[in-house]
């Protein structure tokens, strides 16, 4: 059950800062074809948690240990844009 409450909070925690980066994304004049990649690859990240709890995609240890990790790239790959 505290793992299930974790892992919720953590997902709550990361959509909040991907929508907030992914809103800075849109604002800055960057080239249309990098905006669209980081923008369509934010998206996907925000879609996974919702692909798991509609049952598109079952949770595994697989998703706890990359999707973290996919999350903090992506955050500093647009820190560096």
């Amino acid at each position: 059950m505290l793992l299930r409450l974790l892992l919720v909070a953590f997902n709550v925690g990361a959509v909040t800062i991907l929508v907030y980066q992914l809103v800075k994304v849109y604002q800055l004049s960057l080239d249309l074809s990098k905006k669209r990649i980081t923008i369509g690859i934010g998206l996907l990240l925000l879609l996974l948690p919702v692909a798991i709890i509609i049952g598109i995609v079952p949770p595994s240890t697989i998703y706890l240990a990359a999707y973290p990790v996919a999350i903090v790239l992506f955050l500093y790959l647009i820190k560096r844009l």
